[in-house]
């Protein structure tokens, strides 16, 4: 079965979306729009950030090191979040890689202004602690994901996750790419894919996959697809949190 097109994600970052006026005016003048494409690093492990980056579409994934050089893939962030969180959080130190997956465009600012903003304890200072709490379950569901689920069930969701945010079905990579970053060896995803193609679900070929059947892709994705889907959907305004352009969440001192 062949649905609609996947859709792009929105184009405006929703920790700035959602700031009232005051806030508002106080960070846009310093935003600077930029774009990056595929394969460009943000950050890498143990940067000292001089600024902090707002994606308003595209994907950045976060990827874990070992001392001999491999990587991991352990989350992503996009349109929802930021680059740049351990700094709010007390620490500017980038505990992973943040490399670009999908054509990303979105804004820049630096630290000194954003740490100023979230000093007000208002919108943004909430949001972005609620944000800190969907990026830790992301990591600790990835790694519940990386121990119990199939590699079929991770490789779709992976796939799921990248045709929804770049906008697009097919996606450009090999199987030592996507091997990498699953952690996992490159003959399992050459008889996945294999596998998913005689399905009818992808089309692979060489260098790039095509997804034919989205919905089916879906269904075999693992749960952590889901689960995060709904935890970043739901994070600025949920039926048991009132919306944070609504209501303040933290209490000033």
């Amino acid at each position: 079965m062949h649905d609609a097109p996947a859709q792009p994600a929105p184009s405006v970052n929703r920790l700035l979306s959602i700031l009232p006026p005051d806030e508002r005016a106080f960070i846009e003048p310093h935003l600077e729009l930029v774009s990056f494409p595929v394969g460009h690093f943000v950050a890498l492990a143990g940067d000292a950030l001089k600024r902090c980056y707002f994606p308003n579409n595209g994907m950045i994934s976060l990827l874990a090191e070992t001392q001999n050089g491999g990587a991991v893939e352990i989350g992503f962030i996009g349109f929802e979040g930021m680059v740049g969180m351990p700094l709010v959080l007390g620490k500017n130190s980038m505990p992973y890689q943040a490399l670009i997956q999908a054509p990303t465009e979105g804004y820049v600012v630096d630290t000194g202004r954003v740490l100023q903003l979230f000093a007000q304890r208002g919108v943004f200072h909430d949001a972005v602690l609620r944000y800190s709490y969907v990026e830790i379950r992301q990591l600790a569901q990835t790694a519940v994901c990386n121990h119990f689920h199939s590699i079929q069930s991770r490789m779709c969701r992976w796939l799921a996750v990248m045709c929804e945010r770049s906008g697009n079905r097919q996606v450009k990579l090999t199987q030592e790419f996507l091997a990498h970053f699953l952690g996992v060896q490159r003959t399992s995803i050459g008889v996945i894919a294999n596998s998913l193609q005689r399905e009818g679900v992808i089309d692979y070929s060489r260098g790039k996959i095509e997804v034919l059947d989205l919905e089916r892709l879906h269904l075999n994705s693992c749960e952590c697809f889901h689960l995060i889907r709904q935890e970043f959907a739901e994070f600025l305004s949920s039926k048991k949190d009132a919306s944070m352009s609504g209501t303040r969440q933290t209490a000033a001192v």
